[in-house]
């Protein structure tokens, strides 16, 4: 009779944040859904090791002139800087209207699911994946930082640089554990108060 041993799992334990290696899995533009959107990319990614996926958002409004054409807002550089890890040549005019380098007018969702989403087996990407909190709610959640690196060691070290410049400069504010608040039944508080 066979001797059963379970699968190991690399990667802490399932602990999936930090430098995770990743792929991505599909992207989805939700501009449509919010108004103050002008870019919103949502990128669902897959982590090595795990069996459910996070997402990476690039999302925000540009700054306009008064003609209405685009002038700037973090949202671009954002944009570029990811479009520019994974290779894309796609980018957006001044009137608001996504075009290939060449001039060639796309829809920026389909372009990407067709040009840019990875095979599940590969890992081509490093990323890192945090505790966010919802300012409304107070409830965390994962996130992941909108740069990809290469899955080098040169990636990773770049990676590990970025996000504690981000960190020291307050570009990226992990959501901080609360600490646990003690249960006391009522009949212990009254002893403790007498």
């Amino acid at each position: 009779m066979a001797l059963f041993k379970p699968k190991q799992k690399s990667g802490g334990g399932g602990k999936f944040t930090g430098i995770c290696e990743t792929h991505i899995v599909g992207f989805k533009d939700r501009s449509d859904e919010f108004e103050w959107a002008d870019v919103f990319i949502e990128v669902e990614v897959g982590l090595k090791d795990s069996e459910y996926t996070r997402n990476l958002r690039i999302r925000g409004s540009f700054e306009k002139d008064d003609n209405g054409n685009i002038t700037g807002g973090s949202v671009i550089n954002r944009m570029y800087k990811f479009f520019g890890d994974i290779g894309c040549a796609a980018g957006i005019t001044v009137q608001g209207k996504w075009e290939l380098e060449d001039g060639t007018g796309i829809d920026i969702e389909d372009y990407l699911n067709k040009n840019h989403v990875g095979n599940a087996q590969t890992f081509p990407y490093f990323s890192y994946v945090y505790k966010e909190e919802n300012k409304k709610s107070g409830k965390t959640f994962n996130s992941v930082h909108y740069r990809l690196f290469p899955n080098t060691s040169k990636g990773n070290t770049d990676l590990a640089s970025h996000i504690q410049w981000m960190k020291t400069n307050g570009y990226l504010k992990e959501a901080t554990p609360q600490p646990a608040i003690k249960e006391v039944a009522l009949e212990d508080l009254a002893k403790e108060m007498l």
